[in-house]
């Protein structure tokens, strides 16, 4: 008896894993002082999180249609 419930899908993990690599490599990198150097706008790393948000959020959608089909 499987009491954990379903298992996700495979595509489904690696999707989200996906997106935590993504989101480690625009904060937690080399990247991240090579574009603050840069000297973007003042409202640049707030677009970069909420292009993030909207990339989650997405996925969760996808992932509500697909569990409904």
């Amino acid at each position: 008896m499987n009491e954990r419930g379903p298992e996700p899908a495979p595509g489904k993990l690696d999707r989200v894993l996906l997106l935590f690599l993504f989101a480690l490599f625009l904060f937690a990198s080399p990247f991240t002082t090579w574009w603050a150097n840069a000297q973007p706008p003042w409202y640049f790393p707030f677009l970069i999180w909420g292009a993030l948000i909207a990339l989650v959020a997405f996925e969760r959608s996808r992932r509500r249609s697909d569990d409904d089909a």
